[in-house]
């Protein structure tokens, strides 16, 4: 089966992901970012960000470990 889906919000992109995490295997072929409402401040600073990862000038962390080390100390 295929599905597309469309998620206008930012906000339930997460909402999206913990929904999907409840099946055994789900494969993203494609994501298609509308990126026209940021400011082209932050553009900038994605694309510089981005770069520096690809010439291995630093690395990124998963989402998920952020997310739990903040939600740990909210406890």
């Amino acid at each position: 089966m295929e599905l597309t889906i469309n998620i206008k919000e930012q906000k339930d992109i997460a909402s999206f992901l913990n929904l999907i995490r409840k099946f055994d295997y789900v494969e993203i072929v494609d994501v298609k970012e509308n990126n026209q409402d940021l400011p082209i401040e932050h553009r900038r600073l994605l694309d510089e960000r981005i770069k520096r990862v690809e010439n291995k000038e630093t690395t990124f962390k998963n989402w998920d470990s952020i997310k739990n080390k903040y939600e740990e100390k909210a406890l």
